[in-house]
C-alpha cells in the first residue's frame, strides 16, 4: 500500500465517522449512524426504522426526516437545489420540508 492509498483511506474513514454523526432527525436528535444501523439490523421499512430509532416521532411528524429515511432504505427522492436536504419524489413542485425552496 502507498502513502496516497493509506492516506485515501484515513480521509474515507475520517468522512464515514462525520457522515455517522450527521443528524436525521432534528427533532429527536438521532443521527445517520443510528439509522444506518437499523437498516443493516434488518429494517425495510420506514416505520420500522422509526420502531427501532424513534426518528420521525417528534413534533415534525417526519416531515424533514422522513424523506431522508425513505432514501436511505431505496424510495425515490431529490435533493434540495438550495439546503441539500432529502424530498420524496410527488406531484410537482416539489417542496423542501427543511428551508421550504420549490422546484418544478
Amino acid at each position: 500500500m502507498t502513502v496516497d492509498q493509506s492516506d485515501e483511506i484515513r480521509k474515507a474513514r475520517e468522512q464515514a465517522i462525520i457522515d455517522a454523526y450527521r443528524p436525521i432527525c432534528l427533532c429527536n436528535k438521532i443521527r445517520k449512524g443510528a439509522v444506518v444501523k437499523a437498516i443493516q439490523a434488518g429494517a425495510k421499512t420506514f416505520e420500522m426504522v422509526s420502531r427501532r430509532t424513534g426518528v420521525g416521532t417528534g413534533p415534525c411528524g417526519a416531515a424533514r426526516c422522513g424523506p431522508m429515511v425513505r432514501g436511505m432504505l431505496g424510495e425515490d427522492v431529490e435533493t434540495c437545489t438550495v439546503c441539500g436536504w432529502s424530498i420524496l419524489k410527488a406531484a410537482p413542485p416539489l417542496t423542501c420540508p427543511r428551508c421550504g425552496a420549490s422546484s418544478p
